[in-house]
């Protein structure tokens, strides 16, 4: 009996001593932040400030996240869906992949976008600059890049780095989701067939109508982190929205001015 009441003892003083150690952090993510400025600019007599924003991607087990200002891109491939998420207006829009952006027209007005679509593909020219070196820590090779869109060029030299502790395949795969969502954005999966690796520090000159404003963005860290619970998905209590391509790009200029 004293056996008994030993080993029922043993096993009690075990149990509160399991119970008194700090449960097992969950599994952390790989985060990559960024910081990204935009001088001011004057198209057509609108003058639109300078901005800096901070901005953050995040690679979980089974999802990406991109925060850049009030709005937040989530991509779920287990679900086969992509979340775009506004904060300012608390609303979301929850996108079925692979997205055809053409299922958003009727049959009348699918053979205008698509002459339209033509008309309006850019140009794009990739150079390998021969040149490499390292920023952040992390060794990364420099590409010139030019797009010619309509009425707008773009010029960029950019420091591109495979050496990140990330799946590239990830923020290759987050990239050509939301290029799904415009009607003529195939030359972003063209850049990253032609370019290899994420974008460590980038110059941009972007000429408009004969106006032109320069922009940058540069790697600031890389960190682990323990994501708050339900991260990868829209918050509790924002509404759902349908996708509206067009009142998007309202929103994008709107926080440009």
């Amino acid at each position: 009996m004293s056996q008994h009441r030993n080993r029922f003892a043993f096993l009690l003083l075990a149990a509160t001593l399991l119970a008194s150690l700090p449960a097992a952090p969950a599994a952390a993510d790989q985060v990559l932040t960024l910081l990204s400025h935009t001088d001011e600019m004057v198209i057509m007599g609108q003058k639109t400030p300078a901005k800096d924003v901070t901005q953050e991607y995040w690679f979980g087990d089974d999802a990406t996240r991109f925060d850049d200002d009030e709005t937040s891109v989530v991509l779920r491939l287990d679900q086969k869906k992509l979340f775009l998420i506004n904060h300012a207006e608390k609303t979301f829009s929850a996108i079925d992949l692979p997205f055809d952006f053409k299922s958003l027209l009727g049959p009348e007005m699918a053979p205008m976008m698509e002459q339209m679509m033509k008309m309006m593909a850019p140009s794009i020219t990739v150079t390998p600059t021969g040149k490499s070196g390292k920023y952040g820590g992390f060794a990364c090779k420099y590409y010139d890049v030019a797009i010619n869109i309509s009425m707008m060029q773009m010029a960029t030299t950019g420091c591109y780095s495979e050496e990140l502790p990330v799946d590239y395949s990830r923020y290759r795969s987050l990239s050509e989701a939301q290029a799904e969502l415009a009607a003529n954005a195939a030359w972003i999966k063209e850049l990253a067939d032609k370019i290899k690796g994420f974008p460590v520090r980038t110059e941009t000159t972007t000429t408009m109508m004969g106006k032109s404003f320069k922009s940058w963005q540069e790697l600031k860290s890389v960190e682990e982190r323990t994501p708050p619970a339900g991260f990868y998905a829209p918050p509790a209590g924002y509404s759902e929205v349908k996708f509206d391509p067009m009142a998007q790009g309202q929103q994008q200029r709107g926080k440009r001015r």
